[in-house]
């Protein structure tokens, strides 16, 4: 589900500074959706004693910081536009 502007918000925030402030709010969710997969894959890791499913966390815990890494580029692109 898409956030629809206000009137109100479309009057006080030109578009390109609606869309920097939308483009924001959707890094951030993204960046809240991904911190538990991060934080609870490095707590799994570290508790884990099997071979087989340590090497499958192992993978997760990878992806999920490979993935916070290019949301870090993101909006350092953001920021120099």
């Amino acid at each position: 589900m898409t956030h629809q502007p206000s009137s109100s918000e479309k009057i006080l925030l030109p578009g390109s500074a609606y869309d920097s402030l939308r483009k924001n709010k959707l890094l951030h969710s993204l960046s809240n959706k991904l911190l538990p997969i991060v934080v609870f894959s490095e707590l799994a890791l570290r508790r884990c004693e099997d071979e087989q499913l340590k090497q499958q966390l192992e993978k997760i815990h990878g992806a999920a910081e490979q993935a916070r890494d290019i949301l870090v580029e993101i909006r350092g692109l953001q920021t120099s536009i």
